[in-house]
């Protein structure tokens, strides 16, 4: 075999051996019992999530309650789940995330069994659905701050990202899925089943958590270092790192800590125009000047969520880039710019295109972001920050569709796309100015 032939398959042999890395490296949180029942549990209940989604609204205005009726349901849940996030992150921080999140499924549980009963005996009133809903809202607030947190329990930290690309990219699946699935469950038998396999799901996803180990697995260098020297007792004696040091408060934590000042305020900057701008501006869009109708706004909604979806599992494929917290600032970046520029393409399908690159943007910084935040922030406060971040983010909600609707009322459509433009590059300037995210 001539020289130029050997160097030819050295280089093909490299390269097989180089993917066959990347996917195990990729693949490598799958071999944890603990984050397989995770994750196979998480996607369990979304998918019951969106059967609610699609079931409640249907079951409204098909049984004379009527719209009003569905906007107090839908009030007395959301507004609860928003005020519950800062307690979810502060008894996670308390009693484990593990044991919040299989509480709140059990208790959810029990509320769909007796909303399915009400609902199946027909003509339930408003205030038994509302204070249901109330409670469903209440639960769901406390379950998802530690929902975020558990994963360094389940997780090294050189896994982290990999485990966070699957998780999100399961759960956009199952977001993706989930309404089709919904849709076909009500059609051929009743919303009652719907909210009966949404319990269902609770009951699932509690019984992954309760199948978990009752030890968190922890991620300090030591501990990774034994068990990859077989020490076995000094791997299952796991001190997190942060034991011996002096612990902060929440506040005192955040006043000190760019990566989270830096986040909170391009989370505050996005999100009190992106619940408008979607639920409002785009759907006007759709109708008015890119004459798209319905299926046209759906057709660009699944492109965004289609680019998360991809955007997720790409993160995967990253494994330890230099400069973590700068990608992610400049996708954030790149994704405020796609929002700006959906108008311009005057058209679903243009708009679809840059929508769907956005979306890859979203789910990449999505994943490096709670990745950074898993790893730099103390243990016994990750369900703090977590309720925080989550707080900021969907708090904004009610304001943002207010803002949607006052703009596009009032100025248009188009108008609303380049506000998060104008207010995002602020405060991702002032991160990039910052040597400490540099180093992260």
């Amino acid at each position: 075999m001539s020289g130029s032939s050997q160097r030819t398959t050295q280089h093909i042999d490299g390269d097989s051996l180089s993917n066959r890395g990347l996917l195990a490296s990729m693949l490598a949180p799958l071999r944890k019992r603990d984050f397989c029942l995770l994750v196979g549990g998480q996607a369990i209940s979304t998918l019951g999530d969106m059967l609610y989604a699609v079931a409640l609204p249907w079951f409204m205005l098909t049984s004379g309650q009527g719209v009003p009726a569905l906007t107090a349901v839908l009030t007395a849940y959301g507004v609860p789940r928003i005020a519950c996030f800062p307690v979810g992150g502060m008894l996670s921080d308390r009693f484990h995330p593990r044991r919040v999140m299989l509480f709140s499924d059990v208790i959810r549980a029990l509320l769909l069994v007796v909303f399915t009963g009400l609902v199946l005996q027909g003509n339930p009133a408003l205030w038994q659905l509302c204070i249901i809903g109330a409670f469903l809202g209440s639960f769901t607030g406390l379950f998802l701050p530690a929902s975020f947190a558990i994963l360094p329990d389940l997780l090294p930290d050189q896994d982290l990202q990999a485990g966070n690309a699957l998780n999100f990219s399961t759960i956009q699946l199952a977001i993706a899925l989930g309404p089709a699935l919904a849709g076909i469950i009500v059609s051929r038998f009743q919303p009652g089943i719907a909210f009966a396999l949404d319990g269902l799901s609770f009951v699932l996803s509690a019984l992954t958590l309760f199948m978990m180990r009752r030890t968190p697995l922890g991620s300090t260098k030591a501990a990774v270092a034994d068990q990859e020297t077989g020490d076995v007792q000094a791997a299952t004696a796991i001190i997190p790192d942060e034991t011996h040091q002096v612990r902060q408060t929440f506040w005192q934590y955040v006043a000190g800590t760019r990566l989270l000042q830096v986040a909170l305020m391009i989370i505050v900057a996005l999100n009190i125009t992106f619940g408008g701008l979607t639920e409002v501006a785009l759907p006007a869009l759709a109708r008015g000047p890119f004459h798209g109708g319905a299926s046209g706004f759906g057709f660009m909604l699944a492109a965004f969520g289609f680019g998360a979806l991809l955007g997720s599992v790409g993160a995967g494929a990253l494994g330890h880039i230099r400069h973590r917290c700068i990608t992610a600032l400049l996708l954030t970046l790149a994704q405020s710019i796609g929002f700006a520029v959906v108008p311009l393409t005057g058209q679903v399908t243009g708009a679809a295109v840059v929508l769907g690159v956005a979306g890859v943007a979203n789910g990449l910084t999505n994943v490096l972001f709670f990745t950074l935040v898993q790893q730099q922030v103390p243990r016994y406060l990750l369900g703090s920050v977590m309720g925080a971040l989550l707080m900021a983010s969907l708090g904004l909600y009610p304001l943002s569709v207010i803002l949607g609707g006052f703009v596009t009322t009032h100025f248009g459509p188009s108008v609303m796309f380049p506000l998060g433009l104008l207010l995002a590059p602020f405060p991702i300037l002032f991160g990039l100015l910052q040597r400490e995210l540099w180093e992260i």
